[in-house]
């Protein structure tokens, strides 16, 4: 990650500004300064370069340091801005806070001044960069929740709807939306939307058995009256002020239809059915395969029997095997997820074979064969390879080496739309002008390499005349009975491409949408912070103080919920942390005056490795928020000598104690909730956060008592490195 701070100085006095350019680089080895003598030398760099902030004089010939920040704010409103004025002024001051100034200095004599002026650089920089990759966190947030695959709906102990999704509505009405949803009564929307269930007293009986036992539920299915099934999840939960359901729905029709045709496919095929393991040696290399599952046609088919057969090795079942092709054939399928069509002798079983194979998953391998032995079956696997053909939302065409279709599959009852009769022609002559090139070129890879998989997505027309989108996948069979030539299997994707390029509109609008959110949040705030300051240099109240506090707590707040709202379960890439390292360089981000950090983990850990500074940083810094231990009326105790912060490593994770004060029995299932906080200024959400790093990363935190009565957060369930790799924190 590139930790350059790019800044533009703008002094109309040259020697000035590359004095300070000098020191803000030696000052910090992230700086790289470029200055500009005028307004207008300033523009054209931030048109030419990105910056991370700028500097600017304010009384300078032609436009002034304000104009130029107003200049600024119109063309780029994010970038940071630090007015750097030797002319100070409460009306300059004023004017520069009005027109969105991040930040005032007036100039002095001396060089303390550029380390002043690195340190706010730094500062603004650093709140800027947190800034923009918050709002990319909750735009991510947000959109996922909106493309959830599956219905949401949460209603609270009132059942008043709290929230719900577009997956949802659409599942039910084509009329409602999810807006319209929010703050309803949602048992009444229950009875209204009752008649879209074929058992209605079932439904709405299972509802109330849930929320009266309010225990999970998982995986209760419901039968629509257009005969479509829901699956159903229900998982109560416990809000800040009170309870809550989620509900979780998702159409399983296409699911449930899929699991009986290839459970009666298993059971009812004519051809044999195998399932099978791959064995391979150490260097990996298929060495025999071992059968998992078989269907009754296998013992038809083999004349073996299934029950002597499965679980055990091809090599102990079958005298011989070793000398045939199987082994390596459904190895390399297993191994490389490619697919088989082929004829075999067998001579261990006297019988030839047709065998379609495919890999279901890693090292496994499923095998669809037929006796071809006997012509009359191969009559009959013919039918069956018709009968799919015309039954799939697929389509197929063959096509002769000179790209004219001689075969095209009649078309599906399935397809919203008529395909158009190819046969006879070139079929290149019927797709988008944009995209022959490409499918050319795929065609021609089939023809030189018979061994591949070809696949193309295009637009072509229908029988209507209308563009849609279609994604082909091909094989070459050129040679090859019975097709003798490239089989092409042809998929209609108009909606899924539709869908996508709605997306894409979606996620558009919401990273504009959160762009402004965080700025307009922001700049009211920065402006009351400005103004409160302003408020010093006119009068003495003890309100301004009252104020100036509202406000450092309304920015804790907003960072500690945009934390929790943006980065979300979200963790980047795991990569190897050095705990004790990491911990030091946490410390050092803590006011800590009066406790000590003593750290005795070795460990190398994998995980995020902002995430876990995050959770660190928390955890230490409620420790020294909740300080020593007092008796009752509110002294520290007599024996406490040292607040001290340990960690250290546990048999499969950490720890983190402290010395102080501890956190009472009946307190200890609140501390994670959101807003649950013991002292004045606290946001509540410190906690909440480290559990959501927690659980982001897939470990557990528990929360025990320590060696001295202070707290003690456990955490486990972490990965590690080996033993002796030492990691340095960047």
């Amino acid at each position: 990650m590139d930790t350059t701070i790019h800044v533009l100085h703008v002094d109309d006095e040259p020697s000035l500004a590359d004095l300070a350019a000098t020191f803000l680089e030696r000052h910090d080895s992230r700086f790289s300064v470029q200055t500009a003598t005028s307004v207008d030398a300033g523009l054209e760099a931030l048109e030419e370069h990105s910056y991370d902030c700028v500097i600017s004089d304010y009384d300078m010939p032609g436009s002034n340091g304000i104009e130029f920040l107003e200049t600024v704010r119109e063309r780029y409103d994010d970038i940071p801005f630090i007015l750097f004025t030797g002319k100070g002024s409460e009306e300059v001051a004023s004017q520069a806070i009005s027109a969105g100034v991040t930040d005032y200095l007036q100039k002095e004599s001396g060089t303390e001044q550029y380390e002043v002026l690195a340190n706010r650089i730094g500062n603004v920089v650093d709140q800027s960069r947190t800034e923009r990759e918050l709002v990319q966190q909750q735009t991510i947030f947000e959109t996922l929740i909106e493309n959830l695959p599956v219905g949401v709906l949460v209603e609270d102990e009132s059942r008043q709807v709290l929230a719900a999704n577009s997956t949802l509505t659409n599942m039910f009405s084509e009329d409602l939306e999810p807006d319209s949803m929010i703050g309803k009564d949602c048992g009444r929307l229950l009875h209204e939307l009752k008649d879209v269930f074929h058992d209605p007293e079932e439904f709405i009986d299972s509802i109330e058995d849930c929320l009266e036992s309010r225990t999970p539920n998982e995986g209760e299915e419901f039968v629509l009256e257009d005969g479509r099934i829901i699956e159903r999840d229900y998982i109560p939960y416990q809000l800040a002020d009170g309870e809550a359901n989620l509900w979780v729905y998702d159409d399983v029709t296409e699911d449930r239809e899929q699991q009986r045709l290839l459970t009666g496919l298993f059971e009812e095929s004519l051809d044999g059915i195998g399932i099978k393991e791959v064995i391979t040696d150490d260097d990996g290399n298929p060495v025999d395969y071992r059968y998992l599952q078989l269907n009754e046609k296998f013992e038809e088919l083999t004349g073996l029997d299934a029950d002597q057969v499965e679980g055990r090795r091809a090599t102990e079942a079958i005298d011989g095997i070793e000398e045939t092709p199987f082994i390596e054939i459904f190895g390399e399928v297993a191994l490389e997820g490619t697919t088989a069509q082929f004829e075999q002798y067998s001579a261990p079983l006297d019988r030839y074979y047709k065998i379609s194979a495919f890999s279901p998953r890693p090292r496994q391998v499923i095998t669809i064969f037929s006796d071809i032995t006997e012509q009359k079956e191969r009559e009959r696997e013919l039918q069956r390879f018709k009968f799919f053909i015309e039954h799939t939302p697929d389509f197929m065409v063959i096509m002769d080496e000179d790209l004219s279709v001689r075969y095209q599959s009649p078309a599906s009852p399935m397809l919203d739309f008529t395909p158009l009769h190819v046969v006879g022609d070139n079929p290149l002559e019927h797709i988008h002008p944009d995209d022959r090139e490409r499918v050319l070129e795929n065609i021609q890879r089939l023809l030189e390499n018979p061994d591949t998989v070809s696949s193309s997505e295009y637009r072509a027309k229908d029988a209507d005349g209308n563009w849609r989108w279609f994604e082909d996948r091909g094989q070459n069979y050129i040679g090859t009975e019975p097709i003798d030539g490239l089989a092409i299997s042809i998929r209609d994707i108009t909606d899924r491409k539709r869908q996508e390029q709605e997306l894409k509109r979606q996620n558009d609008r919401l990273e504009e949408f959160a762009s402004i959110v965080s700025h307009d949040l922001r700049n009211p705030l920065n402006i009351a912070k400005g103004n409160v300051d302003q408020a010093r240099t006119e009068c003495e109240s003890d309100y301004l103080e009252e104020i100036e506090y509202a406000h450092d707590r309304m920015e804790t707040l907003i960072e500690d919920l945009l934390t929790l709202a943006r980065k979300g379960d979200a963790v980047s890439d795991k990569e190897p942390v050095d705990l004790g390292e990491l911990s030091d360089n946490c410390w050092r981000n803590i006011e800590s005056s009066d406790a000590s950090l003593v750290v005795e983990s070795e460990s190398v850990i994998l995980a995020d490795r902002s995430r876990l500074r995050q959770l660190l940083e928390n955890l230490f810094r409620n420790a020294v928020e909740h300080g020593p231990p007092t008796d009752e009326s509110g002294a520290v105790l007599e024996s406490f000598d040292e607040l001290i912060v340990s960690v250290g490593d546990l048999e499969d994770g950490f720890f983190v104690e402290d010395t102080g004060q501890g956190i009472p029995a009946e307190k200890q299932s609140a501390v994670f909730e959101p807003g649950h906080t013991t002292i004045e200024d606290g946001t509540g959400l410190g906690l909440r956060i480290v559990q959501q790093i927690v659980d982001a990363h897939g470990w557990e935190i528990r929360l025990a008592a320590g060696d001295d009565g202070g707290a003690r957060f456990e955490i486990t369930g972490v990965d590690s490195v080996e033993s002796g790799e030492r990691f340095d924190d960047q």
